[in-house]
């Protein structure tokens, strides 16, 4: 069963091929904040944009050298064959790295649909009006290239898929409180970055059925190694913390826009849809744009509670400026805890890995001191 969401991640741009050869509308999305329940009442498959390792000659001839990487891979399987098939990009002013790539893609890319969303920085009775202006502007130029009204019926639907799967999702991450855990930091990142590529309701069927299974069956992990939480910039291969868990860790949550970050909250059913959708996205789990930091530091402390962590590893790609400017907030948020925090710099694709293998072995050998 885990195979089969990782050949599903794996297999994310030839799924998109396979759509739109069937007549099915596919839409990107660069960040989590863009409301995908949106777009899926409509119709439309939202899919989360991922880059890919290798080289960026593209990204590179269009984008400014201290760019990250993790934009430039997206921008370079959007000139090339990966998402050249979509059918829209949504985005988010989520960072200066994210705007620029949209403004690249908008102009040197044949996607039929492209369209920002301005998403404040912070949430108060006047953002969040406004905000819900902007998702009512989305829908209605979706309406328009689409041709026809989105029911609230029909975005009341999606809503509840989207709620389905979100619970389904912290169900999985409650099995990692458990001493040994009964799934890895790395399988889990696998489970939720499968249901970012594909339909949400085929993913909460299968996801149950996984979790069915986990449940009856005993703990796979025989000793309980160093709890680690992780967070950071942006995180889409389970290499990395594989290879963190094994050096005799365990990655039992996350702060990630890929991990927890994407579905810890859920949008509430009793508001209008539009309204319950901006007062989700943005009042949900922040990351480092949103303010005030000290937000984000108690809801880290709450997890580091929950899931009796024991250290935490911050990882950052390298010229992220909000990962790195908010590590020493965080640091000096968390450091009543009195936990030992590592910090990694890496690039999007894994490189330099035998330096952060020492590192992190380094890091580890100091619990046993």
């Amino acid at each position: 069963m885990r195979e089969n969401f990782n050949q599903i991640f794996e297999r994310r741009m030839e799924s998109i091929q396979e759509r739109r050869s069937k007549g099915l509308k596919t839409f990107g999305y660069i960040c989590t904040y863009a409301p995908e329940e949106l777009v899926y009442a409509a119709g439309i498959l939202p899919v989360k944009v991922f880059g890919k390792p290798g080289e960026t000659p593209a990204a590179d001839a269009h984008l400014y050298s201290n760019i990250c990487s993790f934009v430039r891979s997206c921008f370079e399987q959007g000139f090339r064959d990966g998402y050249s098939q979509l059918d829209g990009l949504l985005a988010c002013n989520s960072c200066d790295h994210i705007r620029r790539l949209y403004d690249v893609w908008e102009n040197y890319m044949a996607t039929p649909f492209t369209h920002i969303l301005s998403l404040p920085c912070k949430a108060t009775p006047s953002t969040l009006a406004f905000f819900q202006m902007e998702i009512k502007r989305l829908k209605e130029r979706l309406e328009e290239y689409l041709g026809q009204e989105i029911p609230p019926e029909a975005i009341r639907e999606a809503i509840n898929v989207y709620n389905q799967s979100r619970q389904l999702l912290r169900r999985l991450y409650q099995l990692r409180r458990s001493h040994p855990p009964l799934i890895t930091g790395a399988e889990t990142l696998e489970i939720v970055l499968a249901g970012m590529v594909m339909p949400k309701d085929e993913f909460n069927l299968i996801l149950q059925e996984y979790l069915d299974e986990l449940e009856a069956n005993p703990p796979r992990l025989t000793q309980d190694s160093v709890r680690l939480l992780v967070l950071g910039s942006e995180l889409d291969d389970p290499e990395y913390l594989h290879l963190i868990e094994e050096l005799g860790a365990v990655v039992v949550t996350d702060d990630l826009c890929n991990g927890s970050r994407y579905f810890w909250d859920l949008v509430d059913t009793s508001l209008e849809p539009i309204e319950g959708l901006a007062k989700r996205y943005l009042t949900r789990t922040p990351c480092p744009r949103m303010h005030p930091a000290q937000y984000r530091i108690e809801h880290l402390t709450q997890l580091i509670e929950l899931f009796k962590v024991e250290g935490v590893i911050y990882e950052t790609i390298k010229f992220c400026d909000l990962h790195g400017s908010a590590y020493p907030v965080i640091k000096k948020g968390l450091e009543p805890l009195g936990l030992p925090i590592l910090k990694l710099e890496r690039e999007y694709s894994m490189a330099s890995l035998g330096q952060m293998k020492t590192r992190v072995q380094a890091f580890l050998e100091s619990f046993k001191l």
